[in-house]
C-alpha cells in the first residue's frame, strides 16, 4: 500500500475517524435512472454567499440547488473566489442528501440533464467513501494535523500534466487521490499507518519507489503517478488504485471522481475548493485553515472553544 486512506475517510464522504475496510465488495455501486426533466425549484437566493446559504428542505430544492452549484464551478466568467465558494456549497449539498438519503432518487431524477452524470458519479463516490470506515467507535480526539490553504488549481494542474506526461497515467486519477487523501494538500499530517504527505505515502513505499520529498506537492503527485504506473496503470487502473489502497471502496471513489474531471476539467475547481470535515464523539466540525496541532486534542474542548465550526 503505498498510501493510507484514513485521513480520506477522516475528511471525506462519511466523516468518520475509523480505518478503512480491508474487504473488497463484490458488487458494483447502485446506478440511478437518467433524470427526466429538470428541477422546478428558482435558483438559489442571491442576497447570501453561495456558501452562507440555508439547506434546501426537500428533495426537489436540492435537485435544483446542486444543479445550480454544478453549473456555476463550471463557469469561467466568473471569478476564483466566487467558483470556490460556490465549491463549498457544493460540498455541503452532497452532505445534505448523505443526511437526507431517502431523498436520493427524486434528486438525482430532477437534477439539471447537462450535469446529471456529474452528480450521479459524485453521490456514488460519497457512498463509496462511507464504506471505507468501520463500525467501530467514533474518536473522542481531533487529529495532529495542521491545515493549510492548498496550492492554485492551476499550479495543482500543471503538476498533475507533468506526471501525466511523464507516466502515462491520467491527470485526473491524480486529482482524485489528491481530493480523497489529503482534500488537495490541505492536511499536513500522519495518518494512523503513519503515511505522510498530499499523497499519503508510506515512508518504506516512497523508498522503493520514488524520488525527492513525499511531503512537497509537486515530488508526491509524480511519486504517486510513478507508483501507480509500477502497479499496473495505465493499462490497468483498476489494478493500479488497489495497489495504492487494497479497497475496492476507495477505488470506486477515486474512479467516479476521475470520471467527472474527464468529463469536465472545471469541476476541479469545484474540489479544489472542498473543506476539511471531521466526525468525532462530541460532534461533527469543520477543521478550518490555521488549525495546527502537533498532539490530538480533545474534541469536545476545542469545540465548546469553536462553536462557529460545529456542524449541525
Amino acid at each position: 500500500m503505498a498510501a493510507a486512506a484514513i485521513v480520506a475517510v477522516a475528511c471525506s464522504g462519511p466523516e468518520t475517524t475509523t480505518a478503512p475496510a480491508s474487504t473488497t465488495p463484490t458488487t458494483a455501486p447502485a446506478t440511478t435512472a437518467a433524470p427526466t426533466s429538470p428541477p422546478t425549484t428558482a435558483a438559489p437566493s442571491t442576497t447570501l454567499a453561495p456558501d452562507e446559504q440555508p439547506a434546501p428542505l426537500d428533495a426537489t430544492a436540492l435537485a435544483a440547488e446542486l444543479s445550480f452549484a454544478e453549473q456555476s464551478i463550471r463557469d469561467t466568467s466568473l471569478d476564483d473566489q466566487l467558483r470556490a465558494a460556490w465549491g463549498r456549497r457544493q460540498q455541503r449539498l452532497y452532505r445534505q442528501l448523505a443526511v437526507n438519503e431517502e431523498w436520493a432518487e427524486e434528486t438525482l431524477r430532477l437534477v439539471d440533464p447537462d450535469v446529471a452524470d456529474a452528480v450521479n458519479l459524485n453521490w456514488t463516490a460519497r457512498k463509496e467513501l462511507s464504506g471505507l470506515g468501520s463500525s467501530g467507535p467514533l474518536s473522542t480526539k481531533l487529529p495532529a494535523w495542521r491545515i493549510r490553504d492548498p496550492l492554485p488549481v492551476n499550479e495543482l494542474r500543471s503538476f498533475y500534466d507533468e506526471a501525466a506526461t511523464a507516466t502515462g497515467i491520467d491527470w485526473e486519477y491524480l486529482a482524485g487521490i489528491n481530493l480523497v487523501e489529503t482534500r488537495m494538500g490541505r492536511i499536513e499530517g500522519l495518518s494512523t499507518a503513519g503515511a505522510t504527505g498530499p499523497m499519503q505515502f508510506l515512508p518504506s513505499t516512497w523508498e522503493e519507489c520514488c524520488e525527492g520529498d513525499p511531503t512537497v506537492d509537486r515530488d508526491a503527485i509524480i511519486g504517486a503517478a510513478t507508483y501507480l504506473n509500477q502497479r499496473g496503470g495505465p493499462e490497468d487502473m483498476a489494478k493500479a488504485l488497489q495497489g495504492y489502497n487494497n479497497s475496492g471502496y476507495y477505488v470506486r471513489a477515486v474512479t467516479a471522481y476521475a470520471d467527472v474531471l474527464r468529463a469536465d476539467p472545471d469541476a476541479l475547481w469545484g474540489y479544489h475548493a472542498w473543506e476539511v470535515f471531521f466526525r468525532s464523539e462530541a460532534g461533527l466540525v469543520r477543521i478550518p485553515t490555521g488549525y495546527n496541532e502537533p498532539e490530538a486534542i480533545d474534541a469536545a474542548a476545542w469545540i465548546a472553544a469553536n462553536p462557529q465550526h460545529v456542524v449541525n
